[in-house]
């Protein structure tokens, strides 16, 4: 698929992304505040970032489709890693503030929450964010996108936040009339407090990836043992003495830098041969990611380090 229409198809899952969690949200909040349930105002503000987050996606998204110019003569990549850590790092704060207000809440002795308000709401988010999960996730194996892997997990951890609320909160029925009444106003403030450790740790990970892109790290996948492996075959096939590899990945795209080591014997080689060996080397590594080539050959190896 060419990257207009991924593009395009990026941005209409991600409007009828901000459409639905837009309505989930609007109704968790009425829902959180009638039922005086603070899990379920965390479920609402946890939605409320994703969908702000996507609505700025779709600037990025369109930013990062515009043509190299003088002020970003390497492209527009690095923007894409930059936005998801910025997006990570809002959800880890979230987490961080909703710990730490359950955490107050507990110590203050706890609230108790109207369940039969927020049953119904309850039901239909896990029913919903799964399904989109599910979409999204396969949408962005297919597009091969990170926007669209950011809204898949955001679903998911949603229905898992959705559940473990109506889980946490039913038993309150259970402790009713019994000698563990007393802990029925804690379930909500643990429930928040809980699932907001659990939550930290796939918006740290993603974080943590997408800061190594910024920072240029190798990618360590199989687009780069790819690009080794065809560089190897390369430098056997046409005898020359070594090869050096460098490839980073900032967002969707791939930053590659070939050096080939001939020996004294081939300094000579007419440029037409070397402009054919690019283009062999380039069809063997060349697939459905945006690369910034640069394949290089030197009889001296001080100009490959």
């Amino acid at each position: 698929m060419n990257p207009r229409r991924k593009k395009l198809k990026e941005r209409k899952l991600i409007k009828l992304s901000i459409a639905i969690g837009s309505l989930l949200t609007l109704w968790a909040v009425v829902i959180g505040i009638l039922g005086d349930s603070k899990s379920i105002i965390f479920d609402a503000l946890f939605s409320l970032v994703g969908i702000s987050m996507s609505g700025v996606s779709l600037f990025v998204t369109n930013f990062i489709r515009k043509p190299d110019d003088d002020h970003l003569p390497f492209g527009r990549s690095q923007f894409e890693p930059f936005y998801i850590s910025v997006q990570s790092l809002i959800i880890i704060f979230l987490c961080l503030y909703s710990f730490a207000t359950s955490t107050i809440d507990i110590l203050n002795g706890g609230r108790e929450v109207e369940i039969t308000i927020a049953l119904p709401y309850l039901i239909t988010s896990i029913v919903v964010c799964i399904v989109l999960g599910l979409h999204f996730r396969k949408k962005a194996r297919l597009l091969r996108s990170n926007y669209l892997l950011i809204e898949a997990n955001e679903w998911q951890l949603d229905a898992l936040l959705s559940f473990g609320v109506l889980v946490v909160l039913s038993l309150s029925y259970f402790f009713r009339n019994t000698s563990l009444a007393r802990f029925i106003p804690f379930l909500d403030p643990v429930t928040v407090l809980i699932i907001s450790l659990l939550f930290m740790r796939i918006p740290a990970r993603t974080f943590w990836k997408n800061i190594k892109e910024l920072l240029q790290y190798a990618p360590d996948d199989e687009v780069e043992d790819k690009i080794h492996e065809a560089s190897e075959k390369i430098a056997r096939q046409y005898h020359f003495l070594d090869s050096l590899v460098r490839v980073a990945k900032t967002g969707s795209s791939y930053t590659v830098e070939i050096d080939f080591l001939l020996p004294k014997s081939q300094a000579h080689t007419p440029l037409i041969e070397l402009d054919s060996i690019r283009q062999e080397l380039y069809e063997l590594i060349k697939g459905d990611y945006q690369m910034w080539l640069t394949i290089s050959f030197t009889t001296e190896r001080k100009w490959m380090l």
